[in-house]
Parts: structure tokens; C-alpha cells; sequence
């Protein structure tokens, strides 16, 4: 087969584009079985450092604050601590969703912005067909009473660093053949009065697995269940007694029914959700002392500032993380599905290593009564943002009303996610390097006027 000019340019331009590819396939990372590992034996050290509690196995190590001030868990695979994973809990943000199922931080359920959207979105639609004077007289006196309702509301966002935490345990629990150690951090001192309804009412609850289990949280409900391997942290975060601001609203709304019928004005009730707020970073091992800070409550550095994190595979999807995107984005909705065995994982991604950190969760939460009996199951969302060197993840809740909600994260090791290869320095030199090779061997092929056979060229 002739190979005129344009033809090499072609074949060299095809070799540019698909060799990467073909590069990114070949390193299909061949991770131990993390996620297979049946049972590990668990050494303890409750004074780690003159801060954490620290679990040690042969795949995972684990640590946390052995004061409990701060929820913080922090993990590395135990033959390489070069990488250290954190998840830190920020706090819980009451949010409204009549515009969005899931959090975006342009709709807090504040004052201002409950006004707004009701005003914009139920109120005026309806007022815009009266005669003006009476359209500007109940304008006026609707909104006079709506503020009236709304001057008692608390903040949204209650964050975790300006309160106090008590951890109990842990203490080793041994059952049917399945083996963990239990710990709770407990959520004791609030100092915004408003929220103080939030006082011993917010609960994370942990086990950390020495043997595989499976967990059916409900056995009246066994369809409902997860599998949690060796050496895997789950927990549980729990919320009970919340006091929703749009709870206010019925009062106002019940003013309107009685006051002004026909003006046929419908707000759709418990249109709100609350947002758990993680943190996901990752630092080297001598910047452990920038967490032990935080929890001494000494904020010169914090994990986030000495974070190193690249990039997050969240549900296969490789988000870049280094840019702050929270000044002029808004967080991005993770296509969680109902289907409840399926799960949300996020995991760090990394170009080095075939072991990475990951956090995990069913796209379910259970709500129980005062008596701890299972009365419904609610769908999970979730969104996320790159928040520089680090990801913030909001796990979202709907209104959950005076029942408890129960949900049940993981955290862990699993094999490293595959990352989309760019171009380097040396690739494009050995890529640069074949063109010119054959470019080299056509030229002299044709310079003896010769028919030249591309599989044949040496």
C-alpha cells in the first residue's frame, strides 16, 4: 500500500490520540480484595499521639479523636501512609426544596429567602389580577404577617466545630459470629440559643467491622439491608427532635385560609430538607499535628488548608478538585438511584497507588417513632462541589417531621479508580519519537522510488 504525506500525518495524528487511551487501559490497577477481606485482627492504641484513638490492622488504619470533641475520622491503608484520607463532619444546613430536591446553597431555609421564594413563587401569581390598590393593600398586609411568623426562625446551618461532643466507648461487640467495636460521638453543647433543641439529639454511631457482616437495620423489613466488609467503618448518623423552620409557615398558611379564600393561595407543606455537610481531604502523615489543631480548637492550620486531594471518582465520575469552585458555582447534583441495593460511593482518586480511600451510602434513610419502630423509608440525594484540594459532599434528607432519621454511611479501602491519562512529557516524546520514525522510513522508502508496505517497515 502507497502511504503518500497526508497519510503519515493522518496515521501520525491517529497514534497521538488513541495511544493514551490504549495506555490508560493497559494500567487497570490489580488492587488486593480489599472489599473481600472476611475477618481482621484489631490492635488498639487509645492515646495515639496524645489525641486519637487508632486502630491498627493488617490492611486499615484508623483514627479518631479520643476526646470525641470533633467528629473526624482519618485512614490510610497500613502498608502505605503516604496518603491519608479525612472525612470531617461540618455540620447539618436546613434547606428548601421547592425549586430542588436536593441542597443548593441559594435556597437556606432563612427568613429572607422563605419570604422570597413565597412571595415570587405563591403569593404575587396570585395578587397579579386584583385592581391595584387592592393588590398594594394585601401585599402589604400579607407580607406584615409572614415576617410576624418568620422573625422566630433559626439559622439554617448548625455547625459542628462550635459545639461540644462527648465519644463513648468504643468497646468491643462479638455476636452470631460477627465482630466490631462500637463507639458514639453524641452532640452535648450547642451555644446558639435557637438551636439548642439540637442538644444530645444528633448522634454519629460507629462500628468498625473486624468480620464481613450483612445489617438488616429492620428485620421486619429485610429488603432493606447493606454488606460492610472487614475493616470497614460505618456509621450511623442519626437526627431526632429537629425543629423545622418551615413548621412556622403553618400558622400563616392557616391565616390565609381563614382570612382570604379567595385569593386560593396554596403553599405546598414541608417543602425542606436537612443536609449533612462532609468534608473529604486528604493529607500526608506529618500534617496530621494540622487536624489535632482543630480538635484542640486552635485553627492556624485545619485539614482543608493542608489538604493534597486531586480529584474524587464520585459513582464512576472523575471530578477535579484542586480549583475552589464555591465562589462562582453551585454544588452539583450525585445521580443517586432508588433502587436500594444499589449504593452512592465517592472515592479519592489517585494517579500513584492501587489503594484508595472511599465513603459510601444507601440512597435510604430510615425514620423510626419515639418507640424505635421502623414507620417509613425515605429517599436519599445528594450534591457536591470542589471546594479546593478538597470535596464538599451534602448528604440530603426530606422532611423528616418528629421522627428520628437513621442513616448509614461507610467508610473504607477499595481498589483505585481509574484516572483519565493526559499527555506527559514523556509519552509525547515516544509519541513524537514513532512519528518521526516512520515519517524517517517513508521518506527513504520514496527516495529509492519504492512501493512501501507499512506492516513491513522495521
Amino acid at each position: 500500500m502507497k502511504i503518500e504525506r497526508n497519510q503519515i500525518f493522518a496515521l501520525s495524528l491517529v497514534l497521538l490520540l488513541t495511544l493514551p487511551a490504549i495506555v490508560t487501559a493497559a494500567s487497570t490497577v490489580n488492587a488486593d480484595e480489599t472489599e473481600n477481606t472476611q475477618e481482621l485482627p484489631v490492635q488498639i492504641d487509645d492515646n495515639w499521639k496524645g489525641t486519637w484513638y487508632k486502630f491498627v490492622t493488617p490492611l486499615i488504619t484508623l483514627i479518631f479523636p479520643a476526646s470525641g470533641k470533633k467528629p473526624m475520622f482519618l485512614w490510610w491503608y497500613t502498608n502505605d501512609n503516604s496518603t491519608i484520607y479525612v472525612v470531617k463532619f461540618k455540620g447539618v444546613i436546613e434547606y428548601l426544596t421547592f425549586n430542588l430536591p436536593y441542597y443548593d446553597r441559594r435556597y437556606p431555609a432563612d427568613n429572607l429567602t422563605i419570604q422570597q421564594m413565597l412571595s415570587d413563587e405563591y403569593i404575587e401569581p396570585k395578587l397579579g389580577g386584583l385592581q391595584y390598590q387592592l393588590r398594594q393593600q394585601l401585599r402589604e398586609t400579607i407580607k406584615q404577617k409572614l415576617l410576624f411568623w418568620l422573625a422566630g426562625l433559626h439559622s439554617p446551618y448548625l455547625p459542628f466545630s462550635a459545639c461540644s461532643w462527648e465519644l463513648a466507648g468504643p468497646k468491643l461487640v462479638q455476636a452470631n459470629n460477627v465482630s466490631y467495636w462500637s463507639f458514639n460521638f453524641t452532640l452535648t453543647t450547642v451555644p446558639m440559643p435557637r438551636l439548642r433543641f439540637a442538644e444530645n439529639n444528633i448522634q454519629i454511631r460507629c462500628r468498625f467491622y473486624n468480620t464481613s457482616a450483612t445489617e438488616t437495620p429492620d428485620p421486619s423489613h429485610p429488603e432493606y439491608n447493606y454488606t460492610v466488609a472487614a475493616g470497614q467503618l460505618k456509621f450511623d448518623f442519626v437526627v431526632s427532635n429537629w425543629e423545622w423552620n418551615i413548621d412556622q409557615l403553618k400558622d400563616f398558611v392557616d391565616w390565609l385560609e381563614i382570612n382570604h379564600p379567595n385569593l386560593n393561595i396554596i403553599i405546598p407543606p414541608y417543602k425542606t430538607g436537612l443536609a449533612l455537610w462532609i468534608n473529604m481531604a486528604s493529607i500526608k502523615l506529618d500534617d496530621i499535628s494540622a487536624a489535632a489543631n482543630e480538635i484542640q480548637s486552635q485553627y492556624q492550620e485545619t485539614v482543608e488548608t493542608m489538604s493534597q486531594m486531586q480529584a474524587a471518582s464520585i459513582n464512576d465520575e472523575y471530578y477535579p478538585v484542586t480549583a475552589n469552585k464555591t465562589q462562582n458555582e453551585y454544588e452539583r447534583q450525585v445521580r443517586v438511584t432508588s433502587r436500594f441495593r444499589n449504593r452512592t460511593r465517592v472515592q479519592y482518586a489517585h494517579v500513584e497507588g492501587n489503594i484508595s480511600g472511599f465513603l459510601e451510602f444507601v440512597p435510604w434513610a430510615r425514620l423510626l417513632n419515639k418507640t424505635g419502630d421502623t414507620v417509613d423509608y425515605v429517599n436519599v440525594t445528594a450534591s457536591y462541589i470542589a471546594a479546593g484540594a478538597h470535596l464538599r459532599l451534602f448528604i440530603c434528607y426530606p422532611y423528616f417531621g418528629n421522627y428520628t432519621l437513621e442513616h448509614d454511611p461507610t467508610i473504607g479501602l477499595a481498589s483505585a479508580p481509574l484516572i483519565p491519562m493526559l499527555v506527559t512529557p514523556t509519552l509525547l516524546a515516544i509519541l513524537i519519537g514513532a512519528t518521526i520514525v516512520i515519517a524517517a522510513a517513508v521518506a527513504t522508502v520514496k527516495l529509492r522510488k519504492k512501493t512501501v508496505n507499512i506492516v513491513n517497515v522495521q
